[in-house]
């Protein structure tokens, strides 16, 4: 009797060892593929490098969402922007936390695939319901991808401590 609870313990010992592995590749398989859907949208968004960044601005279009920061604000922006392979890595909040909306900052950073960011950034204004349900998709949901907020991306796969920054998964 004894031996067959002893069996039976293990079998189930067992089967929520292998349950529990299968639960957490199931995450890492998820987290990776997030990740790869989060490079995809970088490599291929509207400004993904320095090149094309400087396309854009030679004929930046009178409805562009970088108007809608300080000419202070712009050149702050612009000059801490970080690309590699992977399009934009890197950048500061300062001007957009203190300059923008959610739906604002949403649509500039839309530009360079960065979006998801938004979860990072202090001091946002909500103005309207649709900032409220940006700054509700983006802060109150969780993210499978490694973004740092407080850290700036200064070599391949390299942050380092930088405040008002954001380093970017793909860094």
């Amino acid at each position: 009797m004894q031996n067959r609870m002893r069996v039976s313990l293990l079998a189930l010992v067992l089967a929520y060892s292998a349950a529990a592995a299968a639960a957490a590749q199931t995450g890492d398989g998820a987290r990776e593929s997030v990740r790869e859907q989060v490079l995809v949208a970088q490599k291929n968004a509207q400004i993904s490098s320095a090149a094309r960044l400087d396309s854009y601005l030679a004929v930046i279009p009178v409805d562009s969402p970088l108007a809608l920061l300080s000419v202070h604000g712009l050149e702050q922006f612009l000059t801490s922007l970080s690309f590699n392979e992977n399009g934009l890595v890197g950048y500061s909040t300062e001007a957009i936390a203190s300059e923008l909306s959610y739906s604002q900052a949403h649509r500039l950073l839309s530009l360079f695939g960065a979006e998801r960011t938004l979860r990072l950034m202090p001091g946002l204004r909500v103005e309207n319901e649709v900032d409220r349900d940006i700054h509700r998709s983006y802060v109150q949901s969780g993210e499978l991808v490694e973004d740092h907020m407080g850290y700036r991306c200064v070599a391949r796969a390299t942050c380092r401590e930088s405040t008002e920054f954001v380093c970017m998964s793909g860094c």
